[in-house]
């Protein structure tokens, strides 16, 4: 049997051999603007990690129902740009100097039309309001690749600097006859020259790495459980993540948050069940099968981006935000493990157990070890 009586972060030596390293073990790709370190120390001054274990300890103490646990994950995703083909066309039009853009990316709420038009906004110099990103089909995604994998917002956002820098080139020569030039005027005198005002771009990024670069993080997550009967509350998230120099906070925090809600489930409450003759899928509805709803959510849920961290390999010095937060998750597995850990120890047992994900409500209840000759009053 094994058994874990220390803290892997106090171990630093042999953590920080692992955590890390300068090149990757797997693809042998030199590991390049790694601030994992960094992020980590960070998160534990912020997020209090050492003031809050002492309290988890004494309330754990004086609570023999009610277990607390705490879990810090550090995370390093590679992010690859290998396969990926995205058409990009960027429209002027000469009467009002609006603009058009239609991309092969699918918008499903990630914001990737918001990024487009803040990005064609920028490298334009006009306002967003002139701007409409129209929706995509199969005639102008024609040969793209799947929407997917974190990319394809960045992907997307590269073909319009593409084909805005195509555009400025070429309107380079008459805006320099022009005097006092606008936009619209520079625009409209184009239109008279015959300068085309469309531009294309196709975005097939090469890259000799297998990943063109990791985006890196690291979570705090404290549970409650209540041993009697399995029940949990995410009491409290932090994370700490480094999304480069963010395109948009606001779209980017969002997409951290419903990462990592997303794991939540994957890791505590969507479990699947099968009939063994069958193979048929019993948890077919929500009677049976948990996706996280509101009161899943982290009571106190806390997301920054890291500071003055722009990526020299990215788009526009951004990285990608998406899947990463959500390997993240398991933090929250580990805090209710560490959770269930207290109780059992309260009654002697402390062996190893594993708690696999997802580690639902009779799952954690089981793993507590409750006994009825445990429930006497005093």
């Amino acid at each position: 049997m094994y058994s874990r009586q220390f803290d892997p972060f106090d171990i630093n030596a042999s953590f920080k051999k692992a955590l890390f390293q300068k090149i990757n073990p797997l693809t042998k790709d030199i590991i390049t603007y790694c601030n994992i370190s960094q992020i980590v120390q960070n998160l534990r001054d912020s997020a209090e990690v050492q003031i809050r274990q002492q309290e988890i300890q004494v309330f754990n103490q004086a609570n023999r129902w009610k277990k607390k646990g705490l879990s810090i994950v550090p995370m390093k995703f590679g992010i690859s740009w290998l396969g990926v083909n995205y058409g990009v066309n960027v429209y002027v039009y000469a009467g009002d100097g609006t603009v058009a853009v239609t991309h092969s990316g699918i918008e499903m709420g990630q914001g990737l039309n918001t990024k487009v038009a803040q990005v064609c906004a920028y490298e334009l110099g006009i306002p967003i309001s002139m701007i409409n990103v129209k929706a995509s089909n199969s005639i102008i995604g024609a040969n793209s690749v799947t929407t997917g994998g974190s990319i394809t917002s960045e992907s997307c956002c590269q073909g319009v600097v593409n084909c805005c820098q195509d555009l400025l080139q070429r309107m380079a020569p008459v805006k320099a006859k022009i005097t006092d030039p606008t936009w619209l005027k520079i625009v409209q005198e184009c239109a008279v020259e015959g300068i085309d005002l469309v531009a294309r771009s196709w975005v097939a990024p090469v890259s000799k790495d297998v990943f063109q670069y990791y985006s890196y993080g690291a979570t705090c997550s404290e549970v409650e459980v209540d041993v009697l009967t399995g029940e949990h509350q995410i009491s409290r998230v932090d994370i700490l993540y480094d999304c480069g120099e963010s395109m948009n906070p606001a779209v980017d925090i969002g997409q951290i948050e419903g990462s990592f809600v997303m794991g939540i489930g994957y890791w505590m409450t969507e479990e699947l069940k099968f009939d063994p003759q069958t193979g048929q899928l019993l948890t077919n509805s929500t009677w049976e099968y948990k996706p996280p709803l509101g009161k899943d959510i982290p009571v106190d849920f806390r997301v920054n981006l890291l500071k003055n961290a722009p990526n020299p390999l990215g788009v526009l010095r951004s990285k990608a935000v998406g899947e990463p937060p959500m390997c993240m998750s398991c933090s929250v597995l580990f805090a209710a493990k560490h959770a269930v850990e207290s109780a059992r120890q309260e009654i002697g047992q402390l062996d190893y157990f594993r708690l696999d994900g997802p580690a639902t409500t009779e799952y954690l209840q089981d793993a507590c070890l409750v006994d009825p000759s445990q429930l006497l009053i005093q």
